[in-house]
């Protein structure tokens, strides 16, 4: 295969990787996630990779970076849009091997816009403004002068169709959202992709619902409210942000059961905390990984330390100097 595209399954990975693929039309594309890039790009033998929107798992640093060298040698071309924090020391030594295109505040659609736009038919600026909004990055200073070429109605109409429509069981698997990769890459808006609207409307549906649900479940814990295993795994980023809501909690966590360890989704009503901070260095003190981005986070820690992760929060919530460390300044 001449060209693989390796993105994240979330609506800017999604547009990210529609826009790839609108450059290189011949491409396979293939979703991941930071735990599991390691494994999925050792397996591509391709002769060019573009990886989109996602973040570095500080667990696999150094082997990341042995294998983007190793890559390259093989004479592989490397291309790299993310726009998640990451060490100064690991982006020098990506650099070194791959096109690596890197912005933080910035959705990773934008960022492969811009690069490969040259190369696209001019609308497809939509796909990418998909991409920033769901991803709460659409207040760039290039994008608010695109959103002033279009109707931000028709826009958001669009992208909610995404967001909302990848919810629902008929788009939620990889081979449901791989469908609307390609439609978006072959010039379709998502509201044309088949049955999309309708999941869209039934995911709305059962997100009022998951309010109700939430609201009889969810525990304060200090400055935290949090709830396990929510009926609609899908629901995650809202069910968070409804637990932080329903207790008046400063954090709100979706906590979903794996065998041997949790899936933490983590939200805030408070836009000035870094939570992509707090999620990493919690979760890393128990054994575990976590980050994403300041407004939107995730951990995964192992099981039986939720009330340490909690334990390890409010202390840090209760001690001015400690809590500063988590606040942009």
């Amino acid at each position: 295969m001449e060209t693989k595209i390796l993105t994240h399954a979330d609506c800017d990975g999604i547009c990210a990787g529609a826009i790839a693929l609108s450059a290189f039309p011949n491409a396979e594309v293939f979703f991941t996630k930071p735990v599991s890039l390691l494994d999925d790009l050792s397996s591509c033998d391709a002769k060019k990779i573009i990886i989109c929107d996602i973040a570095i798992d500080r667990r696999y640093e150094s082997e990341l970076i042995q294998l983007f060298e190793s890559l390259n040698k093989k004479g592989t071309m490397l291309y790299y849009f993310d726009h998640h924090p990451i060490r100064r020391n690991t982006k020098a030594s990506i650099m070194q091997s791959s096109i690596f295109i890197h912005k933080i505040g910035v959705s990773a659609s934008e960022l492969v816009y811009r690069y490969f736009k040259d190369n696209l038919p001019k609308e497809r600026v939509w796909i990418a403004i998909y991409g920033a909004i769901g991803d709460y990055t659409d207040n760039t200073k290039s994008f608010r002068k695109e959103l002033a070429n279009w109707d931000k109605n028709s826009l958001y109409f669009e992208v909610s169709t995404i967001i909302l429509g990848i919810k629902d069981k008929r788009f939620e698997s990889y081979d449901g959202k791989r469908e609307i990769v390609y439609a978006l890459a072959n010039g379709n808006i998502p509201s044309e992709v088949p049955e999309l609207v309708e999941s869209a409307k039934k995911a709305a549906k059962r997100e009022f619902e998951l309010y109700e649900e939430i609201k009889e479940k969810a525990v304060r814990d200090g400055v935290v409210g949090y709830v396990f295993d929510p009926e609609h795994f899908g629901f995650r980023s809202a069910s968070a942000l409804f637990s932080a809501t329903v207790t008046n909690a400063l954090i709100g966590i979706c906590v979903h059961t794996r065998k041997n360890k949790l899936d933490l989704t983590i939200r805030s009503r408070d836009e000035t905390i870094t939570l992509n901070r707090l999620a990493e260095d919690v979760a890393i003190s128990l054994g575990g990984s976590g980050g994403g981005h300041e407004r939107a986070a995730g951990a995964r820690i192992p099981k039986g330390t939720f009330d340490r992760f909690l334990e390890a929060v409010n202390a840090i919530f209760s001690d001015k100097k400690k809590r500063s460390r988590y606040l942009k300044h």
